[in-house]
């Protein structure tokens, strides 16, 4: 791996670099930014990183960032262009065949350089939340690890990091001790992450969960085994990558489905088939819903990340009070 060391950064003040970026969007009425990395989304035997001068690739990921991001509509979103290891690479690393580590690190340094250029030359003092799915989840992961500077004061609101593989809150709280960042435990925390990986209740499979893994509801943001309802799926969302017609490319479907936490295996059990669509036909491994992570709750998601920017932004007003009121 020898060619990986040859690899030189990525400027992030060339626009080339960047999938989104609204830095000169008006942000008067939009509260908070998103900064978001999109899962893995390439799959090339020839060629370990994603490379987006691959016209194909380009257009894949232009349009899957933007299907997922722009249902942010309280957000101004920014998601930069992360050299990821490409699908079969990353699952013979996920399942202990291959040591991509080398790899590996060029899409996480990718992502820890582009977000120390957002927080300095855009964020501007705003709060922000991070969202991330996948192998986007696990780049998030590092950045918050490698980012002293993230903190709820510096403008840290929550981190949806989906599908993360094999984490625990033991883990998070080990990685992130003394810095006031921990796991999600109800609907309103900040400075907190926040995730799930989905199942069917007939999965047998840890490719991405782990026994008592990091785990919240997102129907009811509980962490226990309280099962949350249909009735409390606010909608799933499912996106036609073959639609050209924005308005047309999303399908809503609310009270598409309950949830419960299998605590034993860490993740999130819903009642659908496996072997099925929702599972592609056993394309990750039977059962795992991987790919539907987000949209089968996106609504709540979403609905959620307003709820912690108010909460945020409430307890920024209330400190702020509390200096001025000191300084008088």
């Amino acid at each position: 791996m020898d060619d990986v060391l040859k690899i030189p950064p990525l400027d992030y003040r060339r626009q080339e670099n960047w999938i989104v970026e609204e830095s000169a969007t008006n942000a008067a009425d939009l509260p908070c930014d998103l900064f978001y990395i999109y899962p893995t989304l390439t799959a090339n035997a020839n060629d370990p990183l994603m490379n987006l001068s691959d016209e194909k690739v380009y257009h894949k990921t232009i349009g899957f960032s933007t299907a997922q991001i722009e249902l942010f509509r309280r957000f101004r979103p920014f998601a930069p262009y992360v050299r990821q290891l490409e699908y079969h690479r990353s699952m013979a690393y996920l399942r202990g065949e291959a040591d991509y580590e080398a790899y590996l690190a060029i899409g996480m340094q990718d992502a820890v350089d582009a977000f120390r250029y957002y927080l300095e030359h855009w964020n501007q003092g705003r709060p922000y939340v991070l969202f991330g799915h996948s192998q986007g989840a696990r780049n998030l992961y590092d950045v918050m690890k490698r980012c002293p500077e993230i903190s709820e004061s510096n403008g840290f609101v929550v981190a949806y990091l989906l599908g993360l593989p094999a984490t625990t809150p033991e883990r998070i709280n080990a990685d992130f001790a003394g810095r006031g960042i921990g796991p999600a435990t109800g609907e309103r925390d900040l400075s907190v992450i926040a995730g799930w990986n989905t199942q069917t209740p007939d999965a047998d499979s840890h490719v991405y969960s782990t026994p008592s893994g990091f785990v919240i509801n997102p129907l009811n943001w509980r962490t226990d085994e309280v099962p949350g309802t249909s009735a409390e799926n606010v909608g799933a969302v499912f996106y036609d990558y073959r639609e050209v017609d924005p308005a047309r490319r999303h399908a809503r479907k609310p009270n598409f489905c309950g949830a419960v936490i299998n605590r034993a295996k860490g993740v999130i059990e819903v009642d659908l088939p496996s072997n099925s669509i929702w599972d592609a036909h056993g394309y990750v491994e039977m059962g795992v819903l991987h790919m539907n992570d987000f949209w089968f709750f996106a609504e709540n998601v979403i609905a959620n990340a307003s709820v912690r920017v108010d909460a945020w932004l409430k307890s920024a007003a209330c400190r702020a009070g509390d200096r001025w009121i000191g300084g008088r």
